[in-house]
């Protein structure tokens, strides 16, 4: 019997890649560019499915599973791992909330904090959450990065939390870390869902409503914003005495709950009343 051959996701992966293919275009990387920094990762990847597997690692192995000419692998095999580890460092270093982001989720999570708080002085004040976040920095310091990135304002000694910009300026690296931390983690858990076998799956899901006025998808969308207030709050309350729990264990994982709303124009309406939302899902959660 011969084994059968998979099909292809390449489709699937093309929709995963339009968005970010906009992405690049718009920000004026190109096709050539792009496919460039692409070879070194597909090497180290080929490299590591390889070994994962119990095979010889070798140019021809490398060649055929990663689809790269044998030269290029010849050339590539010394500085992609180092390419690789930058790549690794900075999803790590983006998966990782820093600590005026702590900080700001911190306060957001607690319903009882109202979103304007003294500087200074006992709880509920912004001192006594950025030292309970992290006594290594200055609260002064994290309130001016917080300022910097446009998610807190002070005034007479108060600060103001601004819920709306809690996303930050899309000129700002910290915008593109932010996107690219969470979409790398959401397809890292997709791609795990679909390529391993057993339990151990992430929670990935969603639902998905068509058909819809503007009016009816604005109201879906405040509901999505009320829903996520609700799961960052109790999150956060559970995250805290377990981070302050596991704070020296010597085997250190890190953990991270998104939520996501999109909307777009629907050329395919139905002339019959739309069903119900469908809910999707890859996994058992």
């Amino acid at each position: 019997m011969t084994e059968k051959t998979p099909p292809s996701v390449v489709p699937e992966a093309l929709a995963i890649a339009q968005p970010l293919v906009t992405w690049l275009l718009r920000s004026g990387v190109g096709y050539g560019e792009f496919v460039a920094a692409l070879k070194p990762l597909f090497l180290v990847q080929a490299e590591r499915e390889l070994q994962a597997h119990g095979h010889k690692v070798t140019d021809s192995a490398l060649s055929l599973l990663s689809g790269l000419h044998r030269k290029d692998v010849r050339a590539l095999r010394e500085s992609a791992p180092g390419e690789q580890q930058v790549v690794t460092a900075n999803r790590t270093a983006w998966g990782k909330a820093s600590t005026a982001n702590q900080v700001a989720t911190h306060w957001m999570g607690q319903a009882d904090l109202p979103d304007v708080l003294p500087l200074q002085g006992p709880a509920p004040s912004f001192e006594s959450i950025a030292q309970s976040v992290s006594r290594d920095v200055h609260p002064r310091s994290v309130l001016q990065e917080l300022q910097r990135l446009g998610i807190v304002r002070e005034a007479d000694g108060q600060v103001h939390l601004l819920r709306h910009a809690f996303v930050p300026d899309a000129a700002l690296a910290e915008a593109r870390a932010l996107t690219a931390g969470a979409v790398a983690d959401h397809l890292h858990a997709g791609v795990h869902n679909l390529t391993t076998q057993g339990e151990g799956k992430f929670l990935e899901q969603s639902v998905c409503a068509d058909g819809l006025s503007p009016e009816s998808v604005q109201q879906l969308q405040q509901l999505a914003n009320t829903l996520w207030a609700h799961v960052l709050e109790q999150v956060v309350q559970a995250a805290s005495p377990l981070c302050e729990q596991d704070l020296h264990h010597p085997d250190p994982q890190r953990f991270r709950l998104g939520l996501f709303s999109y909307s777009a124009a629907d050329p395919a309406v139905p002339s019959h009343p739309p069903a119900a939302a469908d809910g999707e899902s890859s996994t058992h959660p």
